[in-house]
């Protein structure tokens, strides 16, 4: 009996040390993982480079009136028209002419606490997209004398703008990287990889108002200047 009871207390010692050297198993698994998860850090950078810009978008607007709406649109139709004509012969393609925002509404006037139509107005816009910017003054000039009495724009955009975002990314990835490393020097590391980076960017179109076109005569002037192309980025670096 006393023999059974010495094999019975070793059993369960052994099964004790074994239950302990699988916590402390555990316990070192879980501190590793938590330990590489704080070994980052995260920076956000922002580049900014320029590119001439090559297209231009223009917004051609008509507005008539007339004693019923048939007639307006009619009119508005004519002066659309005359519109598109007089900026192909300028070298626009069709496929670069859109009609957009038509409308008819009345006109009201107030009559003894009643609403009573005297007319009707109608009114569409002409958008054109110009290929070829030293042309831009030419088109406005010859929209306007063609009807086009509410012109706004040009939009100017860059057909392709990959070479300028790559290069104003690479600016924000080098921005982000000084500021991560700003921060690790003060924590007393240093950074290693990128271990993720996320991207976004946008250019900022530059608008040319409408007031300047009103009247043209040959040409309106155009200086379409440099485009902001932006880039921001966030990274996350490895901490050595």
């Amino acid at each position: 009996m006393a023999l059974r009871n010495r094999y019975a207390t070793a059993a369960l010692l052994a099964a004790l040390a074994l239950a302990l050297v699988a916590l402390a198993g555990c316990g070192q698994a879980s501190t590793t993982t938590a330990g590489a998860a704080a070994n980052t850090v995260t920076a956000s950078g922002a580049g900014t480079t320029q590119a001439v810009p090559d297209t231009a978008e223009m917004s051609f607007g008509v507005t008539t009136t007339s004693a019923n709406a048939k007639s307006a649109l009619d009119e508005a139709s004519r002066s659309a028209a005359q519109i598109a004509a007089a900026v192909k012969k300028k070298g626009i393609a069709a496929e670069d002419i859109q009609t957009q925002d038509v409308s008819v509404y009345p006109q009201t006037v107030d009559q003894n606490g009643k609403q009573v139509i005297t007319g009707y107005q109608a009114s569409l816009s002409v958008t054109v997209k110009v290929h070829d910017i030293s042309k831009l003054g030419e088109v406005i000039s010859a929209a306007n004398a063609a009807g086009a009495n509410d012109i706004s724009g040009p939009t100017f955009t860059v057909a392709d703008p990959a070479p300028a975002r790559a290069k104003a990314i690479e600016e924000a990835v080098a921005d982000a990287r000084k500021s991560a490393e700003a921060m690790a020097k003060a924590a007393g590391k240093s950074v290693g990889a990128v271990l993720n980076m996320s991207s976004s960017d946008a250019g900022q179109p530059v608008t040319f108002g409408a007031s300047d076109a009103a009247g043209a005569a040959k040409s309106v002037p155009i200086q379409p200047g440099q485009l902001d192309i932006t880039a921001n980025v966030v990274v996350v670096f490895e901490l050595k």
